[in-house]
């Protein structure tokens, strides 16, 4: 695989997304024969994430539901996508006597606050994120058509919306599609590769959180997860973040509580 190195510029003051590219950098690490790859994978996803869900590479990724096909097929053509030279398939299981390599990517992000406006808390990208609290119910990953990106996809039924979305409705027990780039890929000859973002954790099914979620295409309900926040055990856990995260132990009713304080201040204020 081709090394490149591409820089995502986030606008998180706004709505927008903007990729830039710059000269950046994307490894791909085979693992020395004695190291072990699901410690080497846990080192490097942070803290409070799950593993990444699996592709096969040989299997379709074309989902049954018309909606779920018309949401890949908006997907896959935003800008921006962290993309790779054609994934291919190695050829043997074990590279260097081992059977999972890791694809890491490195991703700068800065907060463009406009004038006038109120800079978001530490961790919590309230300007321009829909927020909900729901329960993550399914997880998959697959690759597109052209084989140049991974994601993973996420069902969430949603129990509370905070922040609602501005260009559609979204009520309590409905259900939603997200996704994050990135996830785990087993090709026909048993290898693995793990794609993973540096400092972007994978949610766990079964696990419910507070999700700050954007909508690139509004022509359809697809929301890509900006970060999240678990609430397992009325303790408060960050998904994204190499190091501990001030916000991780805190009660879910103390998180809420100031989550909901920001997000009426800037409504009040027109900063939404």
């Amino acid at each position: 695989m081709q090394n490149y190195f591409a820089k995502t510029l986030l606008l998180t003051a706004g709505v927008a997304l903007a990729a830039v590219a710059f000269p950046t950098h994307n490894q791909l690490r085979q693992l020395p024969p004695q190291a072990s790859a699901q410690a080497e994978l846990r080192k490097i996803l942070p803290k409070h994430s799950a593993l990444p869900p699996v592709a096969r590479f040989d299997e379709s990724s074309l989902p049954q539901d018309p909606q779920d096909q018309e949401r890949r097929v908006h997907r896959e053509r935003l800008k921006g996508l962290n993309t790779h030279d054609s994934i291919r398939d190695p050829g043997v299981r074990e590279i260097n006597g081992q059977a999972e390599g890791i694809a890491l990517t490195f991703i700068d992000e800065v907060q463009i606050v406009k004038p006038g406006e109120l800079p978001d808390p530490p961790g919590l990208p309230i300007t321009g994120s829909i927020i909900v609290i729901g329960t993550v119910t399914s997880g998959n990953a697959y690759l597109n058509q052209a084989h140049t990106v991974l994601f993973s996809e996420y069902k969430v039924a949603v129990h509370e919306v905070l922040k609602p979305d501005p260009d559609s409705v979204i009520s309590a027990r409905d259900e939603l599609t997200t996704w994050r780039s990135g996830g785990s890929i087993q090709f026909p000859s048993g290898h693995i590769t793990h794609f993973i973002i540096a400092g972007r954790g994978f949610p766990e099914v079964g696990t419910q959180y507070v999700l700050f979620l954007r909508r690139p295409d509004k022509t359809v309900q697809d929301y890509a997860i900006n970060t999240a926040y678990s609430l397992k055990d009325q303790i408060v856990s960050a998904l994204d973040g190499n190091n501990k995260s001030p916000l991780d132990g805190t009660s879910a009713n103390e998180f809420l509580e100031k989550l909901r304080q920001e997000i009426r201040v800037r409504r009040e204020g027109g900063n939404d």
